[in-house]
């Protein structure tokens, strides 16, 4: 059996509805959220958010962040899914507790008769290190609830257990979230479309051409968990060739919040939490980079095509650093990329904890 991946990106639709939507909620607790890449480079040269831009990009700065986390369930109740991406390292216990939970969430599925297995970063630690690794922040399971009765007697099982969202695109759910202490489990409803399986996630769907079950059983450590059915097959088109090779670890003390994503309608909006020290600027980006920047601030209250928003005084020495020439329009996208900025991870976590 191989695995081949096909992550497919959605259309988007209603960027400046659900634009304003956000910032409006946002701004009704007074958090300054600034507008910033690819989002800001479109306001400023073209008038408009790029066409085929995937989502918006606010920064919010560090006396801001604990307020925007607190507005997770009022954007759910506005029909949002979220996702809040924590980087850094766990201590010992928070591992412990990681993989306590993982082996009562599983056990809970066996006894409901629930069809599951991990899929994320959470598997390939458990399967190639035997442990999870301090750098692990949330974990992510793929389900099979063959019935509704299935799905509910979950639902109500998680519910004892910590702090559950329903995603529901539309009618159908398309995953569920349980916050229990300091973990995130997302759990992603297992769907199939002709030869093709896989699961629905914010923006992005992934599909595989072969079943991810019957799951394979595995034991560590005495404690059993779940794998996708030919499970290195599966690893590597989900981390790629190298996928059994552990990687230097990028931190080695410390752990922030790296961002809180929305998604509605097609739409993805991002804060990203922004940690000013002197005269830089630290975040990480969804993808983990870090990135040192002058140029966010001052910024002022600006009329655009959704509505008054944040936007620095001088955006040029933001886009000048970011994306080579710029000033330039362009009908479609065209490779631009994050780079000379990009720094050393730990580097920016011991600036971030210290102050510097």
């Amino acid at each position: 059996m191989e695995y081949k991946l096909n992550k497919i990106y959605s259309d988007y639709a209603n960027v400046h509805e659900v634009c304003r939507e956000v910032l409006d909620i946002a701004d009704a607790k007074n958090i300054e959220s600034v507008l910033i890449g690819g989002s800001l480079l479109g306001i400023v040269r073209d008038g408009d958010f790029l066409p085929w831009d995937k989502d918006l990009d606010f920064a919010v700065f560090e006396a801001d962040i604990e307020k925007t986390l607190g507005l997770e369930n009022e954007y759910r109740s506005k029909g949002y899914e979220c996702r809040v991406h924590h980087l850094g390292v766990r201590d010992k216990n928070d591992l412990k507790s990681g993989e306590q939970l993982i082996a009562d969430l599983t056990q809970t599925m066996i006894d409901i008769n629930l069809e599951h297995c991990l899929i994320g970063g959470a598997l390939l630690n458990l399967y190639r290190d035997k442990c999870l690794l301090p750098e692990i922040d949330t974990i992510g399971w793929v389900i099979d609830p063959k019935k509704q009765l299935t799905l509910d007697n979950f639902i109500r099982a998680l519910s004892a257990i910590g702090e559950v969202h329903i995603n529901c695109p539309a009618s159908d759910i398309k995953s569920i979230t349980l916050i229990s202490d300091s973990w995130r489990s997302n759990f992603f409803i297992y769907v199939t479309e002709g030869v093709q399986s896989g699961w629905r996630d914010l923006n992005c769907e992934y599909w595989f051409d072969n079943s991810l079950f019957p799951a394979q059983k595995v034991i560590h450590n005495g404690k059993g968990y779940f794998a996708p059915a030919n499970t290195e097959k599966f690893l590597e088109s989900r981390f790629g060739d190298n996928w059994n090779i552990k990687p230097a670890p990028k931190f080695k003390t410390g752990r922030v919040v790296g961002s809180m994503q929305l998604y509605k309608n097609g739409v993805m909006f991002d804060f990203i939490m922004h940690y000013v020290r002197g005269e830089k600027t630290y975040w990480f980006e969804p993808a983990a980079n870090v990135i040192s920047t002058l140029g966010f601030t001052p910024y002022s209250m600006k009329d655009t095509t959704a509505g008054i928003m944040r936007i620095p005084d001088h955006p040029e020495v933001f886009l000048e650093e970011h994306y080579p020439n710029w000033r330039v329009p362009v009908k479609e996208w065209n490779g631009a990329v994050d780079n000379p900025t990009i720094i050393d991870s730990n580097y920016a976590m011991s600036c971030i904890l210290n102050k510097i």
